[in-house]
């Protein structure tokens, strides 16, 4: 649990931070913040899919993953919810805190970096990536605090529980998987990393959540059918 407790720690100096130098913050500065960001997260997500082992099963998942995905709408679908809990929130406790608290817990947990970072760390004690998730939410902190508000620091606690959710059920599945599987599941976590920076660069937009049945089908692939 130890990248996941750096993970909210991050969010929280990244919003003292940004609550002390909101003054001095303009949009050019936000701008190269998120660009440098982006760069990184695309790096990091190249370094993970060089790591795959069969790459064939990698693609077919990831494109198996991605219809059913934008089938099911599920990046959507998922923003859609945060939406309308959002403003049932700010309906019934005030817009400012509920506004920074959805929609900074929607922007740090809903994204395979979450799930992919949380995997790594319950099953190969790999925190790399989740290190890395925790600079780029810090870094993105320093801007939503003063845009969002104070809400921002509440997200910190849905970080938490969601991310050690992942990392305590990743424990149950570390015994059915062979290195070859973790070495696939890094490699195609890797692409859907690499999606979020290319969103951050604003090359294009790619919904990596309907990605995310990838993985699901990649490991009932090593599971159940290489076992």
């Amino acid at each position: 649990m130890q990248a996941n407790l750096v993970n909210m720690l991050a969010i929280f100096i990244g919003c003292s931070l940004g609550r002390l130098a909101g003054r001095f913050m303009d949009k050019k500065l936000e701008d190269f913040l998120m660009t440098a960001m982006g760069l990184a997260v695309l790096y990091l997500g190249i370094d993970m899919a060089l790591k795959t082992q069969t790459a064939l099963v990698v693609i077919l998942s990831l494109v198996l993953g991605g219809i059913l995905g934008t089938k099911l709408d599920i990046e959507d679908r998922l923003y859609g919810y945060g939406n309308k809990l959002q403003a049932k929130l700010a309906k019934d406790g005030g817009p400012n805190f509920a506004t920074g608290f959805i929609g900074a817990s929607l922007l740090f947990c809903i994204g395979s970096m979450s799930i992919v970072g949380s995997l790594q760390a319950g099953l190969e004690k790999n925190y790399a990536t989740l290190y890395a998730k925790a600079i780029l939410d810090g870094t993105i902190s320093v801007v939503l605090v003063n845009t969002l508000g104070p809400g921002v620091y509440g997200s910190l606690v849905t970080v938490g529980l969601y991310q050690g959710a992942i990392v305590v059920f990743s424990k149950f599945i570390d015994p059915l998987l062979t290195p070859a599987a973790l070495a696939d599941l890094t490699g195609l976590g890797g692409l859907l990393i690499m999606a979020i920076g290319i969103n951050l660069l604003g090359l294009k937009k790619i919904k990596a959540g309907d990605m995310l049945p990838g993985l699901l089908i990649l490991l009932v692939y090593h599971i159940f059918i290489l076992a």
